[in-house]
């Protein structure tokens, strides 16, 4: 009987979880989503993510923080809480993969300089920020 009543609570607490992270899901995609037509109409929305690159030997850095476009337009600029300002190269390339976070995919970018940076977005906003980073569009080159 014990073992019953373990049984149902631990599928209620599973159901309670599953209920609580569709509807974080969605919260998160909504506001994606109104930041994404906010900039549509021509606002200055920066882009929230995490980054991860390579820093100096043996050193990674990790970190969220917002993608912006450059205050002179040339280029792009991750911001992150109490770090100074990392100004990224723009121009280079880019493959999307999901993520393991459901409704977030990866922006793999490959700098012209050859550095290479992980950009984790929601999905509703990748397209945002390969703006910001100005990657080529392969269409462009067919």
């Amino acid at each position: 009987m014990e073992l019953l009543v373990e049984l149902v609570t631990f599928v209620l607490i599973g159901l309670a979880v599953a209920g609580v992270g569709a509807r974080a899901r969605k919260a998160v995609a909504r506001r994606a989503r109104a930041r994404t037509a906010s900039a549509s109409g021509g606002n200055l929305v920066p882009v929230p993510c995490q980054a991860r690159w390579k820093q100096g030997a043996r050193r990674r850095f990790f970190g969220y923080g917002k993608l912006t476009p450059d205050t002179d337009g040339t280029g792009a600029v991750f911001k992150a809480p109490l770090r100074r300002a990392v100004a990224v190269p723009v121009g280079g390339r880019a493959a999307v993969r999901q993520s393991w976070r459901p409704g977030m995919q990866v922006l793999e970018y490959s700098t012209p300089d050859g550095r290479n940076i992980d950009f984790q977005v929601y999905d509703a906003e990748v397209d945002r920020a390969a703006r910001f980073l100005r990657i080529p569009d392969p269409a462009d080159f067919a």
